[in-house]
């Protein structure tokens, strides 16, 4: 239960809020369209609420007091919470475009290729895509809908799996041939070349049986330059097969082995309860495409 006989008004609480992020009671008056003494006025008023200074002066702005900052944090968490809970709802019956984040990786070698598809089937959907190995935080950020790669654990969203199963240890052909154990004892000592955010590794740690810090790993900043270096014969990788069937295909990468990553892979992350028609159409299109 809510006690709102415990807070002060909301308008004071918004106007600080503005006030705190914005750096300027003027600029906060601005965004807000109202006048500056309003806001000034609601500071004052929290000020005197909570027996504490909570802005002071800071050159041609105004900066938050130890416990103003503290205030400012709460009240811009709670209000992106309270604006997203209003668009989730809006978008239920709305038909905007819809905004996804996906991996690069996952972008590039899966999602692309297989879009036309989804529009032949529903041209009046606009789907912008935002390549990110970010964590997902489709509140704040506004998406509808990510894809991202761990074991399906991202609490707060409705998870499903889309690629899970058919990981695949792959080198250049020339250093597969080479390798003629590949065993678990043998791939230890070879090098492993994953993207920047190394997510790649706890899963093949586990998957080989060992400790993170057993494998000798080299680090690269997307998994287009991993994969530029596995061609090249520098190292071994892990990937999943779907993403890397054009160059299985054209014989630039070869398959050493299969490896189980147990509930490792791909997911669909959506926010809880905030399906629009247009997010369900293109949700059940993923289904069928993977």
């Amino acid at each position: 239960m809510i006690g709102w006989r415990d807070m002060p008004s909301l308008a004071a609480l918004r106007a600080f809020e503005a006030a705190a992020r914005c750096g300027s009671l003027s600029a906060a008056a601005r965004e807000l369209n109202v006048t500056h003494a309003a806001v000034a006025g609601h500071v004052r008023a929290l000020e005197t609420f909570f027996a504490t200074p909570l802005l002071h002066r800071a050159g041609q702005g105004m900066e938050t007091t130890p416990d103003g900052a503290m205030l400012a944090r709460g009240l811009t968490e709670g209000f992106t919470t309270l604006a997203a809970a209003c668009r989730d709802l809006s978008d239920r019956h709305s038909t905007r475009a819809l905004s996804v984040t996906v991996t690069p990786t996952f972008a590039e070698n899966w999602l692309m290729p297989r879009i036309s598809s989804f529009w032949a089937e529903h041209p009046e959907i606009n789907v912008t895509i935002a390549p990110s190995t970010a964590s997902a935080n489709l509140r704040r950020d506004g998406y509808d809908l990510a894809i991202r790669y761990g074991d399906g654990e991202w609490p707060g969203y409705d998870v499903e799996p889309l690629l899970r199963d058919d990981f695949v240890l792959v080198a250049a052909p020339a250093l597969a041939a080479r390798l003629a154990d590949t065993s678990n004892a043998a791939l230890l000592q070879q090098r492993w070349l994953m993207s920047d955010n190394k997510a790649e590794l706890p899963h093949l740690a586990r998957g080989l049986g060992v400790e993170e810090d057993a494998l000798s790993v080299s680090v690269f900043a997307t998994n287009g330059l991993v994969l530029s270096a596995v061609r090249a014969g520098l190292g071994l990788g892990l990937q999943h097969r779907v993403l890397i069937q054009r160059e299985l295909d054209g014989e630039r990468l070869a398959v050493l082995r299969e490896i189980d990553l147990g509930e490792t892979g791909y997911y669909v992350l959506t926010r809880q309860g905030a399906v629009s028609e247009n997010l369900r159409l293109f949700r059940r299109w993923l289904r069928r495409a993977a």
